[in-house]
């Protein structure tokens, strides 16, 4: 990181109320995730649950809130302004409360350390009272470039 200005904080923060159709990348679009706030190593977003993405129990599918935080995790590792490209490597998660269709849920991620090699971040997915539905922590590791 470097004393600059962050120029991927001022696009994101341009993208905040924006409708994701017209966001560059397609999970967003997806998942039209609504970008409510952005700073370095933070982000947070929100989307409406989608019948698309239930179980056959009605409640949504814990595939698609990974998903959500471990793409809410990455956008806070591009927040970071890193000059290196970033994977991830592992993700854990705990869930502790269902959503089902039309509930609006909010992803919050953080940059929790950052290493030379390795950069921890957590995520949270709340209902809009607030309570938490599921956490997780993931690793991402720099890419080398015979990697990428």
């Amino acid at each position: 990181m470097t004393n600059t200005p962050n120029e991927r904080i001022s696009l994101l923060s341009k993208m905040i109320g924006t409708d994701p159709k017209f966001w560059p990348y397609p999970i967003s679009r997806n998942f039209n995730l609504r970008l409510l706030e952005v700073k370095e190593a933070y982000v947070k977003m929100q989307t409406t649950v989608q019948k698309d993405w239930l179980n056959p129990l009605q409640i949504m599918h814990g595939g698609y809130l990974i998903t959500l935080m471990d793409e809410a995790m990455g956008l806070c590792v591009y927040t970071l302004n890193h000059d290196k490209k970033f994977a991830t490597i592992n993700l854990n998660a705990d869930f502790f409360a269902s959503s089902k269709e039309g509930d609006i849920i909010i992803i919050i991620a953080e940059i929790e350390k950052v290493g030379k090699q390795a950069i921890h971040a957590s995520a949270r997915i709340e209902n809009e009272a607030g309570r938490i539905l599921t956490k997780s922590s993931s690793n991402f590791f720099a890419l080398q470039p015979r990697n990428i």
